[in-house]
């Protein structure tokens, strides 16, 4: 017997399924942490049971699809100037295939799934899978977490495995968040933050609990002589069964033999679990850098600003700007130089109609933004004939590039003029 099955044989209590270590099978092998003991409030803490508590799957939920449905680009440094390549390379554009191949993950997709190994484990891994003429990495397979083995060699550069099989550190991509120095990985917040999520998910099975089956002791039923073992079993079950559980909710019970129901009231500290849950939800989103309002606490003001727009640069500022970067960084090193990759946040800091407009009539004002800009930005067509590709026309004159007229057309005479001929 090996000692993994040794462990699972002697701690039944910490075996687990989930969607990685094989539910219903118990020789299946558990996902990296599965045998973590048990926090103080009772209840083991995984990334597969850390995403049972709603707060968390809230957090993962929202900044793994804010990330990946922003705009992905790349870009070409001209000295200062930016230039946005078109069309973008398919490492950019198309870097999992699903694109032209529905049987592959879209860029959403991958991004998506990378992004919740990130925030779970750490670390995000890929594998490149296949290079363009110029050995330029253009399909990539994003791959768990628990099959990849990093380490340093002895030179310093990391090493991997996949599957316990050396790959070159050329095929991957390695996305880390944040990380100890000297350490090739990236840490798990979800094994530093085990004690406070295993109060959540304990806070959450008590209130199934308390509204399931009870979780105290609801009532005592009392009889005026001596119960053995096995008639106060009986009693008890017979009790229970006809009326415990929420199908049996305020119904009518008949005691007999002389039984009276003696109910206990719900201490305060039993009635606290809503107000732990509750803390629990800000301590969460203070883990994953989440303004409390996002995870649907509005009774919790915020120190980012006032109003949406003020909140989503805070929350792009001090929370998506080290995801994205990670991100650009990763793929950045894929282009050849001077590209780089570039996320798109400016449909992250959309405001209002009226100050859309306004903000566009400054950049318009002041010849930064054409109305041909100002229009795709708001996804409507171009002007005509290219009369919207000029950042320098007038606005309250006629069009720099429109006809003067006819040379020999009469110029109209001004209203002093037409007096003096009268």
């Amino acid at each position: 017997m090996s000692l993994m099955r040794r462990a699972l044989a002697r701690n039944p209590e910490r075996r687990f399924s989930g969607p990685q270590t094989g539910a219903g099978d118990p020789w299946s092998v558990p996902s990296n942490a599965s045998l973590a003991p048990l926090t103080a409030a009772g209840v083991p803490v995984t990334e597969d049971t850390a995403m049972q508590l709603l707060a968390v799957a809230a957090c993962v939920r929202i900044l793994s699809t804010t990330v990946a449905g922003l705009p992905f680009d790349a870009v070409r440094m001209r000295g200062e100037l930016r230039e946005t390549m078109e069309p973008p390379p398919g490492i950019v554009s198309d870097p999992f295939g699903g694109a032209s191949d529905t049987s592959m993950p879209t860029r959403r997709a991958g991004f998506t799934q990378m992004m919740v190994s990130l925030l779970l484990r750490g670390n995000a891994y890929a594998a490149i899978t296949a290079r363009d003429g110029l050995l330029r990495p253009t399909r990539l397979r994003v791959l768990h977490p628990d099959r990849v083995q990093c380490r340093f060699d002895d030179a310093g550069r990391r090493t991997y495995k996949i599957s316990r099989k050396p790959v070159d550190s050329a095929d991957m991509v390695h996305l880390m968040g944040m990380g100890m120095p000297e350490s090739p990985t990236g840490m798990s917040v979800i094994s530093y933050a085990r004690q406070s999520i295993g109060l959540g998910l304990a806070a959450e099975e008590f209130g199934s609990r308390f509204y399931g089956q009870g979780a105290h002791l609801s009532g005592v039923i009392s009889l005026d002589g001596d119960l053995d073992k096995e008639r106060a079993r009986q009693l008890k079950e017979s009790f229970s069964a006809s009326h415990s559980g929420l199908q049996n909710s305020h119904a009518v019970g008949v005691l007999s033999g002389g039984a009276k129901w003696t109910p206990i009231s719900v201490t305060p500290e039993d009635a606290q679990f809503l107000g732990t849950r509750a803390a629990q939800n800000i301590d969460i989103a203070m883990l994953f850098g989440l303004p409390p309002h996002m995870l649907g606490q509005v009774d919790r003001t915020t120190s980012w600003g006032t109003g949406i727009e003020q909140q989503s640069l805070g929350f792009l500022r001090y929370t998506l700007a080290s995801w994205i970067g990670t991100f650009e960084d990763g793929w950045s090193a894929m282009l050849p130089k001077p590209q780089t990759a570039r996320f798109n946040v400016d449909a992250l800091l959309r405001t209002d109609t009226a100050g859309r407009y306004a903000v566009y009539s400054m950049a318009r004002n002041a010849a930064l933004m054409t109305p041909d800009e100002i229009r795709a930005l708001e996804n409507l067509a171009p002007l005509p004939d290219g009369k919207g590709a000029d950042p320098f026309a007038p606005l309250n004159s006629a069009h720099t590039d429109a006809p003067q007229g006819d040379a020999g057309a009469q110029t109209p005479k001004s209203a002093a003029e037409s007096g003096q001929e009268k």
